[in-house]
């Protein structure tokens, strides 16, 4: 019983973890400035606002996978890219 409890804390906490991780695929930057950094989905043609984290290492008119948290499209943590083209 008591590592069945375990089992499903463990779960709970490794989904959770996940749920707040997002990522784009391909992601055009559109704007690199003071403050934030801005990027449309290919796929979607959503765009994002990173207000955080490294996005200040984003060139404009590239095109990144970008993982990233927060909720919505704006005042998102950057906390990892990829370089694609």
């Amino acid at each position: 019983l008591f590592n069945m409890k375990k089992l499903i804390l463990g779960a709970f906490l490794i989904f959770g973890v996940l749920g707040f991780s997002r990522y784009v695929e391909e992601c055009e930057v559109t704007d690199v400035s003071y403050g934030y950094a801005r990027c449309r989905s290919l796929e979607t043609g959503k765009t994002f606002t990173f207000t955080s984290g490294y996005y200040d290492d984003l060139s404009e008119d590239s095109v990144y996978t970008v993982y990233f948290s927060g909720n919505g499209y704006n005042n998102l943590y950057l906390y990892d890219f990829e370089f694609l083209y």
